[in-house]
């Protein structure tokens, strides 16, 4: 009967909308707190008519008060809730503005540049790869943006999906350092793996975990722009594989190391070394290493760099 009458109001459908849990959504605390206040009024009216002593009717006030205080401790939390969906969303649209806005108006001005050269004489074949080129960078960098968008959604849909297989977690992580040593040369950075003992073959999915190490890798580059070395080990610890990435770059203000992990989070260093991103990066790590049994992890000095690390299961191994 409760749920029928959840449902005729469409609780269920507006919490959905808000995408939180009904004993997290404001408008059903709301029904719940009313309820409670009017049983309240009615026990703490019986209970005084019933019994002379003033001890029991305080007794049940004090009683009926904490859960009044329970209940409107819910209530601010579950506004709590909306106001961060709402940040989000601000944080979000900012955000994803700047991020389309710059590839396509690169394509843009490539195309035009084209179409101008075209119109003066016939362009040439190096003067055309060079724009073509440009135009598929930034498509790419578009299609990237729109892949974290769809991850970030499937997250939070509780829809990501992991299919693992056996692959050499050493193997991977060479290959990746590998196609980054001309990236990290440009910037004067030179990247070292290490290899403690022997690394197990890991069963995990090996697309995801190859993200999870590519953008470890590649904010430990960017963030690495005045040169210095980004040192990364693979160990086993504790019956657990840890792989580590250590930077000598910028660090992470303390004030923002608590947000670091949150989806359409920048920090300050961000915005002053102008780094590409949307701010999900390190959102969808954490979901991919929670996602796969294991756990993420940083620590960070302001000017003397960060290690982040993940460590995965070797239990679930086949």
């Amino acid at each position: 009967m409760a749920g029928g009458f959840v449902e005729s109001l469409n609780l269920k459908k507006t919490c959905a909308e808000y995408r939180v849990g009904l004993w997290q959504c404001p408008q059903f605390l709301f029904l719940v707190m009313g309820a409670v206040i009017i049983s309240a009024i009615m026990v703490t009216y019986i209970v005084a008519s019933r019994y002379e002593e003033p001890e029991i009717a305080s007794l049940v006030v004090l009683v009926l008060a904490a859960i009044l205080f329970a209940i409107g401790n819910l209530i601010v939390r579950a506004f709590e809730q909306v106001a961060l969906s709402s940040r989000s969303k601000s944080e979000f649209i900012s955000i994803m503005s700047h991020q389309l806005r710059s590839p396509l108006s690169a394509v843009k001005w490539q195309v035009n540049f084209l179409l101008s050269d075209a119109q003066r004489k016939t362009p040439d074949a190096a003067s055309m790869q060079k724009y073509l080129q440009t135009v598929y960078d930034q498509n790419e960098r578009m299609i990237r943006s729109v892949n974290d968008l769809l991850e970030v959604n499937r997250i939070e849909d509780n829809d990501l999906v992991l299919r693992p297989t056996l692959f050499s977690i050493e193997d991977i992580t060479k290959k990746i350092a590998g196609e980054y040593k001309s990236f990290a040369a440009a910037s004067n950075v030179n990247i070292e793996v290490a290899v403690t003992g022997l690394a197990p073959t890991i069963y995990a999915d090996e697309e995801r975990i190859k993200y999870v190490m590519e953008h470890l890798m590649d904010n430990a580059v960017r963030y690495s722009s005045m040169g210095g070395k980004v040192s990364i080990s693979i160990a086993v610890e504790g019956g657990k594989l840890v792989w580590k990435i250590i930077d000598q770059g910028a660090g992470i203000p303390p004030k923002d190391q608590k947000r670091i992990f949150e989806k359409f989070f920048r920090s300050d260093q961000a915005l002053r070394y102008q780094t590409e991103g949307s701010g999900v990066g390190l959102f969808i790590v954490k979901s991919i290493i929670k996602k796969s049994g294991g756990e993420v992890g940083f620590t960070s000095s302001l000017g003397q760099g960060s290690m982040f690390w993940f460590q995965l299961p070797i239990k679930n191994n086949v």
